[in-house]
């Protein structure tokens, strides 16, 4: 598994650019490359030189970005939330959907900034507001960005911790130092949403 716990700062950013950068370009895997997707920076603290060590020869393993992996949603939910489904079909270039199975007029039954998947596809969508449900437990859910696809009712739907981004690593700078005969290191990886 990654080792995103190694990293003490991680920020995701929706990309929305027409333009295809190389990374992508080389290894997406959807029928059309200029879909918005995540890009994830992660940078961490200065550690000690066996720690840093430790985290480089991780990060060689993935490969740059020749790899494609999963990534457990990096972003800390601010809410968990099983039993959730598409409760109608939604289609292609939709920017709400709507779910199924909260509680009956539960408040916050999702919470904006976190992320829900569709089954069906390995593409992560962000809630854009935070939404209550009715009393049937249905909740009209705002997205930060249009759907890529089509999705079939009733496809599961994973929530926040649940979430698994499929991505590549674009970009990797590591800094060493040697101070008073110790050596120190940092790390700073960017990961892009592959799907």
């Amino acid at each position: 598994m990654f080792p995103t716990n190694d990293f003490e700062s991680i920020q995701a950013e929706l990309i929305s650019h027409t333009i295809i950068p190389k990374a992508r370009l080389r290894r997406y895997r959807s029928k059309s490359g200029k879909e918005p997707y995540y890009q994830f920076s992660l940078q961490s603290q200065v550690k000690p030189y066996r720690e840093f060590s430790r985290i480089d020869a991780m990060l060689d393993s993935y490969q740059g970005e020749f790899e494609v992996f999963a990534l457990p949603n990096p972003m800390i939910s601010h809410k968990a939330q099983t039993g959730l489904y598409l409760y109608q079909a939604a289609n292609k270039g939709a920017g709400t959907v709507v779910l199924a199975g909260a509680q009956p007029n539960e408040a916050g039954a999702v919470i904006a900034g976190d992320f829900i998947q569709i089954n069906g596809s390995k593409k992560a969508y962000r809630v854009l507001e935070d939404a209550n449900a009715n009393s049937s437990g249905h909740v009209d859910v705002k997205l930060t960005q249009t759907l890529i696809q089509n999705y079939l009712a009733p496809s599961v739907i994973k929530y926040g911790s649940e979430v698994e981004f499929q991505v590549s690593m674009t970009d990797r700078d590591s800094d060493a130092t040697t101070a008073d005969k110790a050596r120190w290191g940092s790390h700073y990886v960017e990961l892009i949403e592959q799907i």
